[in-house]
């Protein structure tokens, strides 16, 4: 069962504070922060919309990213989830020629500093690695190269909420999607950290996708390599909304669950984009409401004060304007006065801004 989140690890995900976690793991990967910090709040997103599955990582060398994973399961107290690590622990493949000049290149300098040892790391130093940082029971280790595990270990794995892959090379990303791809549940995640390194890896992925008519859109992790913009790794949803809606939502979603008490009803300034599952411990009107349902923007002010005052005496003691009815505060200049001198602000971020429409409203602690 999972416990609840104390007043700290809320404030944290309200915040996306993730630098202790991230700090904690970057001695055992080389993944780099915008890549690790974009991992962190998909796997929140899996945490706040409970999109069921484990986390499992093809390639993990020293751990880093599914300590990571593990370590926001941890704090999240997700006992009945687990991070499954990959990985030959002996070493990667040499690769093909359609891997790439990177990756003859870097398979022809074994002194370089990002050779270590043909990526070679001991299963047992990874497990001690987990143990120290408290972190082993959220843990599963797979020991082999994919083609000989994967097909074995694959039905104790169950459901996938987010698969990562990191290993490099064509055959091997390519062994990983068509072992598991089916078990990535709708709504999960797949994310190939070498995307953009090694011509092998994007071909896997076109070459699979195409296949399978697969429509899903690739969104990237964007970082910065001096003044220039550069891609550090790709990824896509298994349906649903793309991450660039999800994102957003799921942030939303963890400050109304952190400011709004349980069972609060409150009025919801959304153009009917965001629904009540921004809160579902809560009961959300729509704004203007008829039957139930959206009704359209308010013709005037009047209108809109008309309404504010109906929802009010229906039980409304809250209003939260959500990032796409921004606009609205600028329009209906009345409406804005209104909250502004009658109500008190008590959140506001660039996804959402929340009034208590009484003098008794508190917001949660």
């Amino acid at each position: 069962m999972t416990e609840p989140f104390n007043n700290e690890r809320r404030a944290a995900l309200l915040h996306g504070d993730f630098s202790a976690t991230l700090e904690r793991v970057q001695p055992y990967t080389m993944v780099n922060r915008e890549s690790l910090t974009a991992l962190a709040q998909q796997v929140s997103a899996v945490l706040v919309y409970d999109i069921p599955g484990a986390f499992v990582e093809c390639g993990a060398w020293r751990g880093g990213a599914s300590f990571l994973m593990a370590d926001l399961l941890r704090q999240a107290g997700a006992t009945e989830r687990r991070v499954w690590l990959c990985d030959s622990f002996e070493g990667i493949p040499p690769p093909q020629a359609l891997d790439g000049a990177a990756a003859q290149a870097w398979a022809a300098d074994q002194s370089g500093a990002y050779s270590f040892d043909n990526l070679r790391v001991g299963l047992e130093e990874v497990q001690q690695s987990a143990a120290a940082l408290g972190l082993r029971q959220y843990t599963e280790f797979v020991k082999g190269y994919f083609e000989q595990t994967l097909p074995a270990v694959r039905a104790r794995i169950g459901p996938i909420a987010l698969l990562r892959i990191d290993c490099d090379w064509y055959a091997s990303v390519r062994c990983c999607l068509e072992q598991l791809f089916e078990q990535v549940v709708e709504g999960g995640f797949v994310i190939f950290d070498d995307y953009h390194t090694y011509d092998g890896c994007a071909l896997a992925v076109h070459e699979f996708m195409g296949a399978r008519k697969l429509p899903y859109r690739l969104e990237h992790v964007a970082g910065k390599l001096g003044v220039f913009d550069y891609y550090h790794a790709a990824y896509f949803r298994k349906g649903g909304a793309p991450w660039t809606q999800l994102y957003p939502c799921s942030r939303a979603r963890q400050e109304l669950a952190a400011l709004l008490p349980e069972g609060a009803t409150f009025i919801l300034l959304d153009q009917a984009e965001l629904g009540a599952e921004i809160a579902p411990h809560c009961r959300a009107l729509p704004f203007p409401e008829q039957d139930g349902y959206y009704n359209g923007p308010p013709a005037d002010d009047a209108a809109a004060l008309a309404e504010l005052a109906r929802q009010r005496a229906a039980g409304a003691r809250w209003l939260v304007v959500a990032w796409p009815a921004f606009w609205w505060l600028d329009y209906y200049a009345e409406l804005n006065e209104w909250l502004s001198t009658q109500a008190r602000r008590v959140w506001e971020s660039e996804r959402l801004i929340v009034f208590a429409l009484g003098e008794d409203t508190v917001p949660r602690a």
